[in-house]
Parts: C-alpha cells; structure tokens; sequence
C-alpha cells in the first residue's frame, strides 16, 4: 500500500453490538442514534499554541485550568462531529494527551498522522466503519484529508477533515486549489458529503469548483471563509461561530446544522 491512500477497517459488528448494547441500558453511554439533522464545527484548533508554534506552549501551571476552557467551548457548541485542523496530541508540556483532557467526551476519535504543522482529527458521537488517510497530489506542505465514512439516516456520508496548503501569498492558491479539485474528484460519484476544513484560500469565489460539482458552501462570506464546511446531500440549516477572540486559537470556530436532503 502506498502513502498517498492509507485505508483502515472499523469492525462494523463490534460497533453495532456496543451501539445495541448501550440501548437495552438505556442509552446509559455515549453513543448516539445516527440522525439525519445535526450539526457540525469545524476548528482549527493551532496546536494548542495560539497557532505560533507545531506543539503546545501550554505548561502544567495552567493545564487544568487552560483544559477547562476548551471543554467548556465544545459544552457550549455540542458539536455532533467535531472536525479539528492542526490537531495536536499533547495538551500540554507535561505530555498530558489532548484526547483525556479535551476531547475525552467524544466516543469515537480518528486522529490523522502529524506531519510537521499538519496533522487532523475527527470527534463524534457516531460510530465511524471505516476511514482512509490520502495525501493531496499536488502540495508544497505535507498536507492530507481523512475520508471517514458513517451511517446516518440509512445512508453512507463521507465526513472529510482536511488542511490545505497556506496562502500566505497569492503562490500558495497554485496548491490550493487543485487540492480542491481534487476533494471534488475524489468524491464526484459520492451521493453524502461532508468537507470540514481550514481551506486557506481567502475569498468565497475559491470554492466555485465545489458550487460547480453541486456542493453547498456554509460560510459563504459571513466569517472569514478560509475554516469552512461543504457539504453535498444536504441543506444548511444555521452557520454559526465561537471563540470570535481568539482565546482558544488564532481562528475562529464556524459551524453549521445540516439537514440530509
């Protein structure tokens, strides 16, 4: 297998069997019944350093209470899936994992492979069967999108985290936008999509490709549009935003509530 596709099976009839379990107790445990309205976050969350550096600056003096801060925003948004860019593993200094501290809440957590700045998760309530990690063709970092895929309403969505390539300049969208493209490719035959990404491109007519292949944008210009949610197979109901200080990142959170149509 080569490093651009790297696939990994979910055994189905385990999930299914602790899915049904959950509900002859009741629904007891953290799973959820796969809905066709919900919502949707996506984050960039910068390494937990403000965006300033690939690892946490955060120390153990603070962990605790830095640690409260980012529970308490997914309290506050209740995010169904939780798309996160420059995810990082360490909370903090002291080697404390960002899985216990901040997304311990989440039963099912698909954590890309770090690669320098790079690195990506998914957090949900919903059982995921299977996902796949692909590299962008064309890229100056070495940026990728995780493809998981879930079952909700009776249907395969794709639920897709990504991280472009930065713009910086006006040179960076020669990367972006064929990563783009290639996003619409690779699921032009996909009925359920779902694209959560730090796009880094600065303007709305960037995502025409995405228009063009029967997406929908969420931000369509009401936030800064580079950290935004496409979807294809459903309507967007709501977008929202959060963290609009920058107090838990250098970007804002944007999300949005979808309805499968």
């Amino acid at each position: 297998m080569t490093r651009s596709a790297r696939f990994f099976n979910v055994k189905v009839v385990a999930i299914a069997a602790m899915a049904a379990a959950c509900l002859m107790l009741g629904g007891c445990c953290l799973w959820r019944q796969p809905p066709v309205r919900f919502n949707v976050v996506q984050w960039n969350i910068g390494h937990f350093a403000l965006g300033k550096a690939s690892n946490t600056a955060i120390t153990p003096e603070v962990s605790a209470a830095r640690s409260a801060e980012y529970r308490a925003m997914i309290d506050k948004l209740k995010p169904d899936f939780l798309g996160v860019s420059e995810f990082e593993s360490l909370f903090d200094t002291a080697g404390r994992l960002s899985t216990n501290e901040v997304f311990a809440s989440f039963p099912t957590k698909v954590l890309g492979p770090k690669n320098h700045y790079q690195c990506n998760a998914i957090f949900t309530h919903f059982p995921c069967i299977r996902y796949e990690v692909i590299d962008y063709a064309k890229h100056r970092q070495n940026v990728y999108f995780i493809d998981s895929v879930f079952v909700l309403g009776g249907k395969e969505v794709h639920f897709v985290q990504s991280h472009l390539d930065w713009y910086r300049d006006n040179d960076g969208l020669r990367y972006a936008l064929p990563q783009i493209q290639q996003l619409v490719e690779h699921f032009k035959d996909v009925p359920y999509v779902i694209i959560s990404a730090d796009y880094n491109v600065p303007e709305i007519g960037h995502f025409d490709a995405f228009v063009q292949a029967g997406y929908t944008v969420a931000n369509n210009g009401r936030y800064a549009v580079l950290d935004n949610v496409v979807v294809k197979g459903f309507k967007v109901n709501e977008l929202f935003a959060a963290d609009n200080e920058r107090k838990l990142s250098d970007h804002r959170i944007v999300g949005c509530v979808l309805e499968m149509q």
